[in-house]
């Protein structure tokens, strides 16, 4: 209860400050995840490849730029990720299964958002680190030749829920006199295991790591509107 009173406090003290106010925005951010999942030191006694989904991202964002170039920014952030699994008989001809595996995501991001140009068209950079915590989890089976050799399984009960890691990306924006939408994409490399390993089984990889380029469209609003002569 307190750390909702501290929240709605902080916050009416940015509405409340006018100088405060005119560099910061609220916004809406959504697109689409393209994810796939690092698998490493894994050996199958078939041949065994992973595909790549289209997921959803869609998130709130709040944009400080105590700078006009250097700003920071942070999301909350609903995030699919996962992997689409391929396995082969032995010869590498046949296709024995296809399963899609997606994994959905809380996520808040935390970034420094840097701005470049003069006019009201801008290149922008971002960089930062992420956290998130798996939600929900739907496997799809898309050929079910021989439901065995689906060899990579995640179970959102016994499997790592956390997932961490950097993002960067980069984008282009203009700024109208509505607000401004930004066109940008973006890289997320995560350093947590989905899967963990039992070092004397090796059931699973040694290295299970979400991967997710993204394409994205946000709206930001200005909290308040700048002077003519910060234009």
């Amino acid at each position: 209860m307190k750390k909702k009173r501290i929240i709605f406090i902080l916050f009416l003290f940015i509405l409340c400050i006018p100088d405060l106010r005119a560099q910061s925005y609220i916004g809406v951010k959504g697109g689409v995840n393209i994810p796939f999942v690092n698998f490493t030191d894994f050996v199958t006694d078939y041949r065994f490849s992973t595909g790549i989904n289209t997921t959803p991202y869609f998130s709130l964002t709040y944009r400080y730029m105590h700078h006009p170039v250097v700003g920071v920014q942070a999301e909350i952030a609903y995030s699919a990720k996962g992997w689409q699994q391929n396995t082969f008989d032995q010869t590498g001809t046949i296709q024995t299964n296809a399963v899609r595996t997606d994994i959905n995501y809380l996520e808040v991001p935390i970034y420094m958002h840097i701005a470049l140009g003069k006019s009201n068209l801008k290149f922008n950079i971002d960089a930062g680190l992420y956290v998130a915590y798996a939600i929900s989890t739907e496997r799809t089976i898309q050929t079910d030749q021989d439901l065995d050799r689906v060899v990579l399984q995640y179970n959102i009960d016994t499997d790592n829920r956390g997932d961490f890691g950097l993002t960067m990306g980069g984008g282009v924006s203009y700024e109208f006199p509505f607000g401004i939408i930004q066109l940008e994409g973006s890289f997320k490399t995560g350093f947590a295991n989905i899967l963990p390993r039992n070092p004397i089984t090796a059931e699973n990889p040694a290295v299970s790591t979400n991967q997710v380029p993204s394409v994205n469209i946000s709206y930001y609003l200005p909290l308040s509107k700048k002077k003519s002569s910060e234009k």
